[in-house]
């Protein structure tokens, strides 16, 4: 449980930072985030077109016993996009065989 609740406080962290930089900057695109309360997943996202989508996707994984995160950026179609992040980031987490 306390696993779950650190995953969560670092969404929260991460909404806070989006909140306030939205807040100050200003910008034409605010930025947004998602994530898992389960996993170890995090995504600043925005959209710089209607349907499309560009995601930063950050997973929190081991590797040779050291703490890691892996990043990786994705663009295109909405609903394309948003597969093809979810499917690198369950590789990446050992859910689902590379693609």
């Amino acid at each position: 449980m306390a696993e779950q609740e650190l995953q969560k406080d670092a969404m929260d962290v991460l909404q806070a930072w989006l909140d306030d930089y939205n807040g100050r900057a200003r910008p034409a695109i605010r930025l947004g985030s998602a994530g898992e309360a389960g996993g170890a997943q995090l995504r600043l996202k925005y959209s710089p077109a209607e349907g499309q989508v560009s995601i930063l996707h950050m997973v929190a994984v081991s590797r040779n016993g050291r703490p890691s995160i892996l990043v990786q950026r994705f663009e295109g179609p909405a609903a394309d996009t948003a597969v093809q992040a979810g499917m690198w980031a369950s590789a990446q987490l050992g859910r689902r065989p590379a693609v």
